[in-house]
C-alpha cells in the first residue's frame, strides 16, 4: 500500500463529505422537512445517509460488523424522524462522526484489497466499500440539492445554465459566492 493509495482514499471521502455538507449547510428545519412532492424529506435523506455511512463503516473496519438494527442511532432506531431542529442537528452530527471514523480508519488501513463482509452477504474489497460509501454520500447530496432547488425556485449558478433546457431559467439563476460584483453585473446585463 502506498501513500498515494491513502491520499486517494482520503480525497474521495473528503470530496463526498464536502458535497454532502455544502448541500445541507444552512438548511432550515422547514426546508429539512420538505420532500418536494415526494416521500423522501431532506431530514429523512440525511438520516438514511448517516445510517448507511455507519453501517458501511462497520462492515469495512469492525471485527464484528453491525447491521442496520445494531447501529447506534440517535434517539434509537425509529421509523419516523422527529421533526425538530435538535433532531436534525443530531443526525448531521452523527454523519460527521461517521465521516471522522472513516478518515481515521482509512489513514490506518494496511490493505485496500482486503476482502470484507458486506451487509447484503458476500464480501467486497475495502476499496470498493469505500467507493460505495463515498458515492452514496454524493448521490444523496444531489437529491438534497434537487429538493432545495425545487423548493427555492432556483436554477443553475450564473454561467452554468443547461443550453438544451426547455424550461427558461431567466430570473432564477444563482450568483456563485466567488463571483465579484463586476462579473455578476456583466453576466446580468448579457442575460
Amino acid at each position: 500500500m502506498t501513500a498515494v493509495d491513502h491520499r486517494l482514499a482520503r480525497a474521495m471521502l473528503e470530496e463526498a463529505h464536502r458535497i454532502f455538507v455544502e448541500n445541507i449547510r444552512g438548511v432550515s428545519l422547514e426546508e429539512a422537512l420538505e420532500a418536494a412532492g415526494g416521500y423522501r424529506s431532506i431530514l429523512g435523506i440525511a438520516k438514511h445517509t448517516a445510517a448507511w455511512s455507519a453501517v458501511y463503516y462497520s462492515y469495512a473496519f469492525e471485527p464484528d460488523p453491525r447491521h442496520w438494527d445494531r447501529t447506534e442511532w440517535p434517539r434509537g432506531l425509529r421509523d419516523r424522524i422527529e421533526p425538530t431542529q435538535p433532531y436534525l442537528d443530531e443526525i448531521l452530527a452523527w454523519f460527521d462522526r461517521s465521516y471522522e471514523r472513516w478518515l481515521a480508519s482509512v489513514q490506518g488501513a494496511e490493505d485496500f484489497e482486503m476482502q470484507r463482509p458486506v451487509h447484503w452477504g458476500g464480501t467486497a474489497q475495502l476499496s470498493d466499500i469505500l467507493a460505495m460509501a463515498a458515492t452514496h454520500w454524493a448521490y444523496h447530496a444531489g437529491e438534497i440539492n434537487a429538493i432545495l432547488a425545487i423548493r427555492r425556485g432556483e436554477a443553475w449558478e450564473y454561467s452554468e445554465e443547461v443550453e438544451e433546457n426547455h424550461i427558461s431559467t431567466v430570473g432564477h439563476g444563482l450568483r456563485p459566492e466567488w463571483m465579484t460584483d463586476e462579473e455578476a453585473a456583466s453576466y446580468e446585463r448579457a442575460r
